[in-house]
């Protein structure tokens, strides 16, 4: 394989591995990189004695041998293997991730909220992988689709993901569009006296923070049409969601990988992860940040 690193993508059977496969290939033929396709088997299917062992690792050889030949199909100049693991999926891949360039997942959330864990597997990987996770629906369709939206707070990793997000926009000639959302306040501070100057005071903040991003942008990326957006209604995870509806991607940042930052990683982005609009990528803070 290359010695650059490469895309991996996690392999199963559903309709949302499937478009995922499709999106980490079309990404990986456009950078010129490898592709490595990848599925778990869970620890209890390679106890001794199992009789179903062997017809599993069969049935899933089989799987990635198919989704690799449509892999070559989709991307013909890049190179394409497979591998099979055993274990847990999400430790297994997390530490994967540190050789690669990204990790690709479905989302093992549903259209009506049911999947394995509710797409609990899908938001593991992304926390504590150690590389940007691009998260795709089943949906996704390369075609009908246009602009890269990302969101924004003033934090480094949300100046990140909006750098990532200029460039990709820029790699495919679309529109950016940054979006910076208060949080909704309810309860006794919504009603209170002093509510009416905190929305206030949280609106002109978010106008500063939208104005210094589309500033440095414009200048870093002169072709770039960027676009902003200050939300001020249901939050900032719905404003996201809403704002990527009909999306090519929308960009989220993340603090970090492991358990604190999983810790940390807050409400927003799980919200999010979990209510994919469109394919979605997690970037990852400088290494020693």
């Amino acid at each position: 394989m290359s010695t650059k690193h490469p895309i991996f993508v996690g392999v199963d059977q559903s309709a949302s591995s499937r478009a995922a496969l499709e999106w980490g290939a079309r990404r990986a033929e456009s950078l010129h990189l490898a592709l490595l396709l990848v599925h778990v088997i869970p620890d209890y299917l390679v106890s001794p004695g199992n009789l179903e062992y062997q017809n599993v690792k069969d049935a899933i050889a089989g799987l990635l041998e198919s989704e690799a030949i449509r892999a070559r199909e989709l991307a013909p100049s890049s190179e394409v293997q497979t591998k099979l693991m055993f274990g847990e999926t999400v430790p297994v891949l997390a530490q994967l991730s540190g050789d690669a360039a990204m990790v690709v997942v479905g989302t093992d959330r549903t259209a009506d909220g049911h999947g394995e864990g509710f797409g609990a597997v899908t938001l593991q990987i992304a926390m504590v992988a150690r590389c940007p996770v691009a998260v795709i629906p089943a949906h996704y369709s390369a075609a009908g689709y246009a602009g890269v939206v990302v969101g924004i707070d003033g934090s480094a990793h949300s100046t990140k993901a909006a750098n990532f997000a200029a460039a990709e926009a820029l790699s495919g000639g679309s529109e950016l569009t940054l979006i910076h959302a208060s949080r909704a306040h309810s309860g006794w501070l919504s009603s209170s006296t002093v509510g009416p100057r905190i929305a206030a005071w949280d609106e002109t903040a978010g106008r500063m923070i939208l104005e210094t991003a589309v500033t440095c942008l414009r200048a870093h990326y002169i072709h770039l049409t960027v676009c902003d957006r200050l939300e001020t209604g249901d939050g900032p995870a719905k404003a996201l969601i809403d704002a990527a509806q009909g999306a090519q991607l929308l960009v989220v940042g993340s603090r970090g990988s492991g358990a604190v930052q999983h810790a940390l990683m807050g409400s927003v982005t799980q919200d999010v992860l979990l209510h994919v609009p469109c394919p979605l990528i997690l970037t990852r803070p400088a290494k020693g940040t």
